[in-house]
């Protein structure tokens, strides 16, 4: 995150100076143009980034929920098996 927000710094600081071309020389032209070639390469690859992040989180946080309800049906398949042992029990003493 600290390399995110010194990106998103950097495009602020640089673009307020990349994008106004009026006044420079050319070698300043060409230095500002490539500075915002630069500034859109990395905001590309920080948009592919957060986009791989993203797939990764949502692919973990499936397997969390698959996981949970395994084991919930698993302790519920568990508890049921008990009851009805203790409810045949019950019946049992009672006749």
């Amino acid at each position: 995150m600290k390399l995110l927000a010194k990106i998103i710094f950097c495009t602020a600081a640089f673009s307020s100076i990349a994008f106004a071309d009026d006044g420079f020389t050319p070698g300043e032209v060409k230095l500002n143009q490539q500075i915002q070639t630069q500034i859109k390469d990395l905001q590309a690859q920080q948009q592919q980034q957060l986009a791989d992040l993203n797939t990764k989180l949502q692919a973990q946080i499936q397997k969390v929920q698959t996981d949970l309800q395994n084991q919930i049906q698993t302790a519920n398949t568990q508890i049921q098996g008990q009851l009805k042992t203790m409810q045949d029990q019950i019946n049992k003493n009672q006749q």
